[in-house]
């Protein structure tokens, strides 16, 4: 990872990853009650693309401790990094790059596919931002361009109750209830055309779906 690491340092930082894990993703997860199934579906190793829905900003650390086993890269939105606090955190404990909202980031997105070359397994929230509670928003096009260029193992990811651990929904439902879901893994075999990019996020996001109606 060397070019890459020379632009994020901090990704070739496990050590510091694995503390993070332990304590701060391991304080949350205590916190919210997380419950998670189908662990054993996440490949040991080898590249591995795992897609999730969004709820919560707190997702990145219930997803990376609930799959626990194996590090796991994100996407973050590239204002994070520049939070005084915040930032200071990701840069040394998560393995986290920054992808640029609003706009296709090809950077994030070779970040990405560099990352799974790699033999890595990164995470990506495909609705691009956070849905309302028991709502799924259609997939970004970038997210199914990753899958086909990758052609890694694709592990669909269904997050429920992280909506409730801040804010209005927290003073309604008091102690949250997280429950994480993993499916099993599964390939998009579709020919590397940007009109098959958005067939293929459809395809990741009905998959996540699925797992709603098997719990």
């Amino acid at each position: 990872m060397n070019a890459l690491t020379t632009k994020y340092p901090w990704v070739k930082r496990k050590r510091a990853y694995w503390v993070w894990l332990n304590t701060v993703a391991r304080l949350i997860g205590t916190i919210c009650r997380l419950k998670v199934r189908g662990r054993e579906n996440i490949p040991k190793e080898g590249k591995v693309l795992l897609v999730a829905n969004h709820r919560s900003y707190l997702d990145p650390p219930l997803v990376a401790y609930a799959v626990k086993k194996r590090p796991v890269f994100f996407m973050a939105k590239s204002e994070l990094f520049d939070t005084p606090i915040l930032g200071s955190l990701i840069k040394h404990w998560g393995n986290a790059f920054p992808v640029k909202r609003g706009k296709l980031d090809l950077t994030a997105l070779k970040t990405a596919l560099e990352i799974l070359n790699k033999g890595e397994l990164v995470c990506i929230f495909p609705e691009g931002q956070r849905a309302p509670k028991g709502k799924f928003l259609r997939g970004k096009w970038g997210a199914g361009m990753v899958a086909i260029k990758a052609g890694a193992p694709i592990v669909p990811c269904l997050i429920e109750g992280s909506e409730a651990i801040i804010g209005k929904e927290r003073l309604i439902s008091g102690i949250p209830k997280v429950n994480v879901t993993f499916g099993k893994p599964f390939t998009i075999d579709l020919d590397d055309k940007k009109e098959n990019y958005q067939r293929a996020v459809d395809i990741m996001m009905e998959r996540i779906k699925e797992l709603k109606s098997g719990n």
